[in-house]
């Protein structure tokens, strides 16, 4: 048997503050990266997918091993 408990929480004026903080935060970068796919869209006039990005990445080696992926870290 499965239950479900809902648990009311009590902030204080500081703790809700900075929770409307972080949420007035968080809705302005979800608009702004919103409008710049818009943008980006409007510019390019092609659907967005994963192929402008993966068209440009570098071929996989086969089989890469440990070594040689050491070897190219910084």
């Amino acid at each position: 048997m499965r239950a479900a408990y809902q648990y009311r929480i009590r902030l204080t004026k500081s703790q809700e503050a900075e929770i409307e903080r972080w949420l007035d935060m968080l809705r302005h970068q979800y608009n702004y990266l919103l409008a710049d796919r818009f943008n980006w869209y409007e510019q390019n006039r092609c659907s967005i997918n994963s192929c402008p990005l993966v068209c440009h990445l570098p071929d996989l080696r086969d089989n890469p091993d440990y070594f040689s992926q050491k070897r190219t870290l910084p």
